[in-house]
């Protein structure tokens, strides 16, 4: 009788298992990514106030948001407004594995009153891997608030807060962001009904 080798066996197995997972990740963070149009600005009502805030309170904002959106998720993560750049720092799994990742941003603001976030720089654990496959990939598997578009080739970020405050009783409309001093104006507008 011949002896089966169970160390080929299992070998050949373990191969396969590879490249199975190798070419499914591949294939998702490759597929192709929607990307949004920007909602126009809504029109400033007499009901119109700006709002002044500073960093702190802008995490305090983010964070408040942050915390009630991923409730019940997988990936956890924070968006830190610092001196130079806005942060995307958090954990998530990866085969298993708890994996940490950090993205900076430099903040725009657009001619319709959103957020524009264009990527400077990229960590995940000690990885270098590149830009634009991490934003894909994150695009295609994660679940993002409908408010924010990525856009992986030109590596930004955007966050439409005309569309997020398109069905809410107050629009919002960023006026002004300077990172060096810290410093957010915000229109907050009564829609005209």
């Amino acid at each position: 009788m011949k002896q089966r080798n169970w160390y080929k066996l299992l070998f050949w197995l373990l191969l396969a298992v590879n490249v199975i997972g190798i070419g499914t990740l591949a294939v998702k963070a490759t597929g192709p990514v929607k990307v949004g149009i920007e909602t126009p600005a809504p029109k400033p009502t007499d009901s119109s106030v700006e709002l002044l805030l500073n960093r702190s309170q802008v995490n305090t904002l983010s964070a408040n948001y942050l915390n009630r959106f991923l409730k019940n998720r997988q990936v956890k993560y924070e968006f830190l407004v610092g001196k130079q750049y806005a942060t995307v720092v958090g954990t998530t799994k990866f085969m298993g594995v708890q994996v940490k990742f950090a993205l900076n941003f430099v903040p725009e603001r657009t001619d319709e009153g959103n957020v524009l976030l264009r990527a400077k720089s990229l960590s995940v654990g000690q990885l270098k891997l590149p830009m634009g496959y991490v934003m894909h990939y994150i695009a295609k598997n994660y679940d993002l608030p409908t408010w924010v578009t990525l856009n992986p080739k030109k590596r930004t970020i955007l966050l439409d807060l005309n569309k997020y405050s398109q069905d809410k009783a107050v629009n919002y409309q960023m006026k002004e962001l300077n990172m060096e001093k810290g410093q957010f104006k915000i229109r907050l507008s009564m829609p005209r009904k």
